[in-house]
């Protein structure tokens, strides 16, 4: 599955925007992450937001089989 990793965290974290992975969910994909660049796990709940196929996924225990791309995005705070 293609994973897009969105500014800030392409450049802070992985040094590319792609990559290719196949996560069971987002937990799973967050501990991926993370092995690939230690320190990520640390920040993803408070910091990121993920888009599967397009949508803004809140449960990170949804299966992932079918998805085809998340992407990897900054939470944007409001007021």
């Amino acid at each position: 599955m293609r994973i897009v990793v969105m500014p800030p965290f392409d450049k802070e974290f992985f040094a590319t925007d792609r990559l290719d992975l196949a996560p069971h969910n987002l937990f799973d994909l967050v501990d991926r992450l993370d092995g690939l660049a230690p320190g990520f796990a640390a920040i993803a709940q408070p910091r990121v937001h993920f888009a599967v196929d397009g949508v803004l996924e809140a449960d990170w225990s949804r299966d992932l089989a079918t998805a085809s791309e998340v992407i990897v995005l900054p939470r944007v705070g409001g007021g």
